[in-house]
């Protein structure tokens, strides 16, 4: 699949690939009002209720609850992927790869952490193993600076040109790989702690905390020793 014009990855391709999105039946992905009388305006239900209500229906209506579950996240999943492989065109071909074992395993979620979440997982195995198959193995050091990435999007960085490149080395200069990736899962792409720390299967007392007070601490010592030398980012 390639990305848009511009340079931005498009989802159309990849959503036309599951099955167009059909406008009969939209209504049934907002929760009704209580009663009548009420006017309260329908809420959109959750990753997880559609989940659930996918479970309960067949046919045209299963692909229309995709379809609303994949155009959610699309663009996260897209900069996901493009920070892993750090290459437009490679990141949709990703993406699609993503979300087509999204929707082929979409049974499997359990509920047991939010949706985002477990599609975070997939993009990190499928961007693992699409590693593993163009080069040598790497051992998790090697691994986890492939994962890690900027506070800014892709976009934004593209935009502060130099300035997105300088931050990059800032950061891996300053922080360890694993605190990077929390560093960057958790204020790039608000994910929970809690989230982090199972994803990364971390087993220290704090989890994914500890990485952020650690990445914090020493990015305030890293700023005020270049603002000692009169430098800025």
């Amino acid at each position: 699949m390639n990305g848009a014009s511009g340079g931005a990855i498009s989802s159309r391709g990849l959503l036309g690939n599951l099955g167009r999105r059909q406008r009969r039946g939209r209504d049934s992905l907002t929760s009704r009002p209580p009663s009548e009388n009420t006017t309260m305006i329908p809420r959109p239900l959750s990753d997880e209720e559609l989940i659930a209500e996918h479970a309960r229906q067949s046919g045209g209506s299963r692909d229309v609850i995709v379809n609303e579950l994949f155009e959610r996240h699309y663009e996260r999943v897209a900069r996901w992927c493009l920070r892993f492989v750090g290459d437009r065109d490679a990141a949709a071909d990703l993406a699609q790869d993503v979300f087509l074992q999204a929707h082929r395993h979409l049974g499997s979620f359990r509920g047991t952490s939010r949706f985002s979440t477990w599609l975070y997982a997939i993009a990190r195995n499928e961007s693992l193993n699409r590693i593993k198959r163009r080069g040598p193995p790497m051992d998790r050091e090697e691994v986890l600076e492939e994962v890690a990435a900027l506070e800014a999007g892709p976009e934004e960085l593209a935009e502060r040109g130099w300035q997105g490149q300088r931050l990059r080395d800032f950061l891996s200069t300053t922080l360890d790989p694993v605190e990077r990736t929390v560093f960057t899962l958790h204020y790039g792409d608000d994910m929970p702690l809690d989230a982090i720390t199972r994803l990364l299967k971390l087993d220290n007392a704090s989890g994914a905390k500890a990485y952020i007070v650690s990445a914090r601490r020493k990015l305030v010592r890293a700023t005020r020793r270049l603002r000692a030398r009169g430098e800025r980012l």
